[in-house]
């Protein structure tokens, strides 16, 4: 309202906004975009690090808070990627790595899976597969044992449950140790190199 010779008048304005709203939907869905990009792995389509890394901050907030519940840690690794990639070819060795993959999403079904390194991948267990975590180990290490049969892609896996520890690192390194016990124990039935 404003105050004029013939009395008060009301002023009104319009504007458009619809462009600019219909500007920030499309910033919003790229930035959405961009977020889910950065935290996937290109290969293989799984997670990348730093996704992993990512969760490992929220578990270790939700540790601090007192509020994390039971999970467990597998830390995976292909073998023989480096014979794969020198006697066939990188393209070869993608595909080996994209294969290795397929196992490690399918037996954990239920749970994130990361790529964290050139061969390696980590799974962190809650709910339903933190359950059965120890049969779908078994379910792994039955493949492992058909595959070094048959002369198949073998992932070596190590596995650990969070037991109070103050982060997720030393639930990590225990997983970790574990899986290198297991690939020097598949190592050594299959003779590979790594």
């Amino acid at each position: 309202m404003v105050e004029e010779q013939e009395g008060r008048q009301l002023i009104v304005g319009v504007i458009n906004v619809d462009a600019q709203v219909r500007q920030e939907e499309q910033y919003g869905q790229r930035l959405a975009q961009a977020e889910t990009q950065a935290s996937v792995d290109a290969l293989t389509g799984v997670r990348n690090r730093h996704a992993f890394l990512e969760a490992e901050a929220k578990i270790d907030r939700l540790i601090a808070e007192k509020r994390q519940g039971p999970f467990a840690m597998t830390v995976l690794d292909v073998n023989d990627l480096k014979k794969v990639n020198d006697e066939k070819g990188h393209q070869a060795g993608d595909e080996y790595l994209r294969e290795a993959c397929r196992i490690v999403c399918e037996t954990f079904a239920h749970s994130p899976v990361f790529r964290i390194g050139g061969d390696e991948f980590a799974v962190i267990s809650q709910g339903n597969d933190y359950a059965r975590i120890d049969a779908l180990l078994e379910k792994l290490d039955a493949r492992n044992r058909e595959a070094v049969r048959s002369g198949g892609l073998v992932v070596a896996a190590g596995m650990a449950k969070y037991e109070g520890e103050p982060t997720v690192a030393p639930v990590f390194s225990r997983a970790d140790h574990e899986m290198y016990e297991n690939k020097s124990r598949l190592k050594a039935l299959t003779g590979g190199d790594g």
